[in-house]
């Protein structure tokens, strides 16, 4: 199901790098997300240090975020660039990547002098970008925003930053160092950071994976008593298209979630039907949860839309006579009916 307007979830994530941190969760994929936000506590003095940061290196990341806020001290008007300066490094595990941020003047005294801050980008050595940057604020104590994009998918680095507003500055390949295992905030004098976060953006085909195949799913639904558990097809709605509109016509198996701690939770699992993004549904993905209630076939519902945003509040799930299971959407006045497939 599709809603014409989404809204984003913002929720407390647990995060290991920091004692103390906020942190804000977009698009829940069951125990997943797809949007994984931390802010860490500012405002932060560093004086010639750095604050380095893990990042999740696993196959589901497809791409990660870095936006730091800082205010470098001692870069007033002077001859060449400051002897104080900032930035990020990137580090893999045979590779870095370091992006410098420095302030100065450009011909000191001279009638044609002017502020210079200039970015440079190096991997390992090797410089492979510099460039003058009149976005950036260039006077002691003001802030500057350093924003960096690494898509692992597409295998490019985005760098962009300023002072009043943040400003795309250059695109560049990054190869073997698409996913670093760390990031680091660095200093050369005294900087002070305002904010710095992390956002990293899995792949719903690998985040929203349940690790049944459809032959293993389907031996253990043969051999299965619970009547819950099967396959169950679409079989009508009940629907205001000015809310929302079904994203196909699915086909649908229910399984017992195995590392549940709570008996009686279920997995819904996508097998066929996806008429939106249709070529992303892949067979054996999550699609969604039912959690028992104290009511009788009545379950609390979680479920994630075709373009792969969840719906897990005011929605619920009911199974009548083993046979019909129906998906309910009250504030999207939505309703939409499964019919359980005999097992041959």
């Amino acid at each position: 199901m599709i809603r014409p307007s989404s809204l984003l979830t913002s929720v407390v994530l647990a995060a290991a790098v920091m004692t103390t941190m906020i942190s804000a969760r977009s698009v829940s994929a069951q125990s997943r997300t797809l949007t994984e936000r931390v802010y860490f506590p500012s405002p932060v003095e560093l004086r010639d240090s750095s604050i380095t940061v893990p990042l999740d290196t696993s196959a589901a990341v497809r791409n990660c975020r870095v936006d730091v806020r800082g205010a470098m001290s001692g870069i007033g008007e002077r001859p060449g660039l400051a002897r104080a300066y900032w930035g990020l490094k990137l580090i893999g595990s045979s590779d870095t990547m370091t992006v410098t941020l420095r302030h100065g003047n450009s011909s000191f005294g001279d009638i044609l002098d002017r502020r210079v801050n200039m970015l440079t980008v190096a991997r390992g050595k090797d410089v492979i970008f510099e460039k003058d940057i009149a976005a950036f604020e260039s006077s002691s104590g003001v802030y500057n925003t350093l924003r960096l994009d690494l898509d692992r998918q597409n295998g490019e680095l985005n760098i962009s930053g300023g002072g009043k507003s943040v400003t795309d500055i250059c695109v560049l390949p990054v190869g073997r160092l698409a996913m670093p295992s760390a990031v680091a905030v660095w200093s050369q004098g005294v900087l002070d950071v305002a904010s710095l976060s992390l956002e990293i953006s899995l792949s719903p085909e690998q985040a929203l994976a349940s690790g049944w195949t459809q032959e293993a799913l389907m031996d253990h639904l043969r051999a299965s008593t619970d009547p819950v558990e099967g396959y169950w097809q679409y079989l009508d709605r009940e629907n205001d298209p000015r809310y929302a509109r079904p994203g196909g016509r699915y086909l649908l198996a229910v399984v017992r979630n195995p590392d549940s701690d709570v008996d009686g939770n279920y997995d819904i699992l996508y097998v066929d039907g996806a008429e939106t993004w249709r070529d992303r549904w892949h067979p054996m993905m999550i699609k969604g949860r039912l959690r028992p209630t104290i009511f009788l076939d009545h379950y609390d519902l979680e479920w994630t839309d075709a373009v792969f945003e969840t719906i897990d509040r005011d929605i619920h799930a009911t199974i009548t006579d083993r046979s019909i299971l129906t998906l309910s959407f009250p504030l999207l006045k939505t309703t939409m009916r499964f019919s359980r497939m005999p097992m041959k």
